[in-house]
């Protein structure tokens, strides 16, 4: 049995072309990026059927390159976000991945309208 720090999850495709693409222009890996992608999905709300149907053709990550010393935090986010007991294998890899795959959508039109890209991620609830 593979330690919880060796498990993986791929992201969709469409994951990979946005990482690839927000990567080149705002010189960010995806370790990064998936982080930013999880907080926004989170902020987002409960997740719904459709988020966890997504293909597997993207990157593959491991649970400790995503969070590093950062997973207890992020799973307690995930879970309360979710408002209902989760087992690991519920949260890593199905539930960071319906996450991660909503939240690069999110990123993305984050990025596509702001023209400060930080300043706006840093002030997401105040701007309209």
């Amino acid at each position: 049995m593979e330690a919880d720090h060796d498990k993986k999850l791929h992201t969709s495709g469409q994951t990979q072309k946005i990482f690839l693409t927000l990567g080149q222009s705002l010189g960010l890996q995806p370790y990064i990026l998936s982080k930013l992608a999880i907080a926004l999905s989170i902020r987002q709300g409960k997740l719904k059927k459709a988020d966890y149907e997504t293909d597997n053709n993207g990157l593959e990550l491991s649970r400790q390159t995503i969070f590093g010393d950062h997973d207890l935090i992020f799973k307690t986010l995930i879970i309360n976000c979710a408002n209902e007991a989760m087992s690991d294998v519920d949260y890593f890899p199905y539930a960071v991945k319906a996450h991660l795959d909503r939240g690069a959508k999110l990123l993305e039109d984050e990025k596509r309208y702001s023209k400060d890209f930080y300043n706006h991620l840093c002030h997401l609830d105040t701007n309209i």
